[in-house]
């Protein structure tokens, strides 16, 4: 961890909280940079600044933070861990109901250092694959929402205002979300509490910045679409279902021919258990009123299944070539290697034929987070400001 400054209240920047999203370690590099070199930018605060806080993950994920390409280099060096193997979220929840203790090393080490340091400010760098930016908070406050949705236009950038990944949550602004708390998402112990949840005992405002790989401005428009929302969920929910199948049906011919437990076996049993979930959930929206889908609607649900097809077909080849790199060439083995790479190259064949847009230039998306991350500081060092005048009044 770097530390600079010597303001009398801290801000913790992180890269790294999911190791498939290493764009925050290039964005920490860059912040450090700027405030070793502009007085006025570390101006009341003492920022504590780590790269990467999952390094064993991003190892697993160099086959492709080396070698920029389209879906299929992705896919095939992608690896995301099961979610109780995730340092954002394996903090301690010591409440029922989902009560969890199985803290990482990692984690702790992070707890520790929001513990320390007690910072007024958390900056969590996150990044999705699609779509456009959008930024979790912890704190209901206009004018923060306001600075947060208007940074991503600073660098062409489009919003994501139709975002469906974590239940619980409601929309503030424009490409700004609030971030439920662990009580709230009613966790069954499989996972434990988020570092925004954590800090949260010192009045920590945390953020939660999310920018994409490939940039569509569909993500943005909210207009209505020729489409109904029932529709929309309906078909998603088919198409992510059968890749659920498909999967499973492929994991289980090869199972009694696995003999390795690997992280990539963990993260593929986890993943379509939360397949299952969502699932479920988009099928329950499909239920509602028949309301017109807004165009933005459109685009995150036009993703979602490609994405994971692409994410866990990838993983499950990673489950297959490990057994083979170690001599294992039983024949379920084998034969599941064959069916998952035919399907694997047809998919991320659609996957580029059918989402528009083009990977966005790794400069902006470091730009983004920067933005994001000092438009925050910028509000916590007006709104302590004014605290502190009122309290000498």
């Amino acid at each position: 961890m770097a530390v600079i400054g010597d303001g009398p209240r801290s801000a913790l920047v992180f890269g790294g909280p999911h190791p498939n999203e290493p764009v925050g370690a290039l964005t920490v590099r860059e912040l450090g940079r700027l405030l070793c070199s502009d007085e006025q930018l570390r101006s009341g605060l003492r920022w504590h600044l780590i790269p990467c806080v999952d390094p064993d993950g991003a190892r697993l994920n160099e086959g492709w933070h080396t070698r920029p390409g389209g879906w299929e280099v992705f896919g095939r060096h992608f690896y995301r861990p099961a979610v109780d193997e995730q340092v954002e979220w394996t903090f301690p929840n010591l409440v029922e109901p989902g009560y969890f203790d199985r803290t990482l090393p990692e984690t702790a080490a992070l707890a520790r250092v929001i513990d320390d340091v007690r910072p007024a400010l958390i900056s969590s760098l996150h990044n999705g694959e699609y779509g456009g930016v959008f930024t979790y908070v912890t704190k209901d406050d206009p004018a923060l929402t306001a600075a947060l949705g208007e940074v991503p236009g600073w660098f062409g950038l489009p919003l994501h205002n139709a975002v469906w990944e974590v239940p619980g949550s409601s929309v503030l602004g424009p490409g700004v979300i609030r971030m439920p708390t662990i009580a709230e998402l009613g966790g069954d112990g499989k996972f434990g509490a988020s570092s925004g949840d954590y800090a949260a005992r010192h009045g920590t405002t945390t953020i939660v910045t999310e920018v994409p790989y490939w940039e569509d401005p569909r993500a943005a428009d909210t207009s209505p679409s020729d489409t109904t929302f029932p529709d929309l969920t309906r078909t998603t929910a088919r198409l992510v279902d059968d890749t659920g199948r498909f999967l499973r049906a492929t994991l289980a011919a090869a199972e009694p021919d696995l003999v390795l437990d690997t992280p990539f076996r963990r993260s593929l049993v986890d993943s379509l258990s939360y397949v299952d979930s969502m699932v479920e959930a988009w099928s329950r929206m499909a239920d509602g009123p028949p309301r017109p889908a807004t165009v933005a609607e459109v685009c995150s649900f036009d993703v979602l299944p490609h994405m994971f097809r692409v994410r866990l077909t990838g993983t499950l080849l990673r489950v297959l070539h490990a057994e083979l790199d170690t001599g294992n060439t039983r024949n379920g083995i084998r034969s599941a290697l064959a069916e998952a790479e035919t399907r694997f190259t047809a998919w991320c064949e659609q996957a580029t034929r059918e989402l528009p847009g083009d990977r966005i230039e790794i400069r902006r998306l470091v730009a983004t987070q920067v933005g994001c991350t000092l438009a925050a500081a910028r509000r916590e060092h007006d709104q302590r400001a004014r605290d502190d005048s009122h309290e000498e009044r």
